[in-house]
C-alpha cells in the first residue's frame, strides 16, 4: 500500500491542482476563440468558471502540500480537512457557476441560476459540518452514521477513477483521484479513525 501513502496523496492532490489551473487558462483562452458551438457563451462566463477553477486549485495545492510535506500527519484530521475542501469547493463551484451562467448565458434566468447557487451552498455547508464532525473527539451515532457515508461514497468514487483509467483520455486525472480515494478509505478503516468515530 506504499503507493497510496500520504506522500503520494499528497502529490496527486498537487497534480490535479496543475490541471485545474491549466483547465481555467484553457477557459480563458476560448472565451477569445471564435468557436461556433461556443458562442452562446460571453467571455464573462469563462473567466468567472476559470477563477472558480483556480480558487480549487489552490485549496487542493495547499492541501496536498501540507499533507505530503507531514504539516498535516494526524490521520483524523487529513480525512477531517479533505471533506472540508470538498465542501468549500462546492460552494465556491456553485457561486461561480450561478454567477457566470447569470451573467454570461442569456437562455439561463436569474432565478434558475440563485437556485443552483443556493443548492450548492446548502450541499457544500453540510458536507462542511459533517467534515467538523470528524475530529470533534467525540464518539456519537452520528459518527457512525457519517463513518459508513464516506464509506460508501469512497469506495463508489474508487469506481469511478478507476472508469477514468480505462477511459485512457482521462487516465491521468483518474489515477490522481484513484490514490486519493484509496488514501482516504484506508484513513477511514484505520482502527485509530474508526475509535474515533466510535465504529
Amino acid at each position: 500500500m506504499a503507493f497510496f501513502s500520504a506522500k503520494n496523496a499528497g502529490l496527486a492532490f498537487m497534480i490535479l491542482a496543475v490541471v485545474e489551473v491549466i483547465a481555467a487558462i484553457l477557459l480563458i483562452v476560448l472565451s477569445f476563440m471564435d468557436i461556433e458551438d461556443l458562442k452562446k457563451y460571453s467571455t464573462a462566463y469563462f473567466i468567472i468558471v476559470a477563477v472558480g477553477a483556480l480558487i480549487a486549485a489552490c485549496l487542493y495545492f495547499t492541501f496536498g502540500k501540507k499533507v505530503r510535506d507531514g504539516e498535516v500527519s494526524n490521520k483524523i484530521d487529513i480525512l477531517a480537512q479533505y471533506v472540508k475542501i470538498v465542501g468549500i469547493v462546492t460552494i465556491v463551484g456553485g457561486i461561480c457557476g450561478a454567477v457566470a451562467e447569470a451573467v454570461g448565458l442569456d437562455d439561463v434566468s436569474f432565478g434558475a441560476a440563485l437556485g443552483g447557487a443556493v443548492i450548492s451552498i446548502i450541499l457544500g455547508l453540510i458536507i462542511m459540518f459533517i467534515a467538523s464532525k470528524i475530529n470533534d473527539g467525540k464518539q456519537t451515532t452520528g459518527d457512525k452514521i457519517i463513518w459508513i457515508i464516506l464509506l460508501v461514497l469512497f469506495v463508489l468514487l474508487i469506481i469511478a477513477a478507476v472508469g477514468e483509467i480505462i477511459t485512457i483520455i482521462g487516465a491521468p486525472v483518474g489515477i490522481c483521484d484513484l490514490i486519493i480515494y484509496v488514501f482516504m478509505l484506508s484513513l477511514l478503516v484505520d482502527p485509530e479513525v474508526k475509535s474515533e468515530m466510535n465504529m
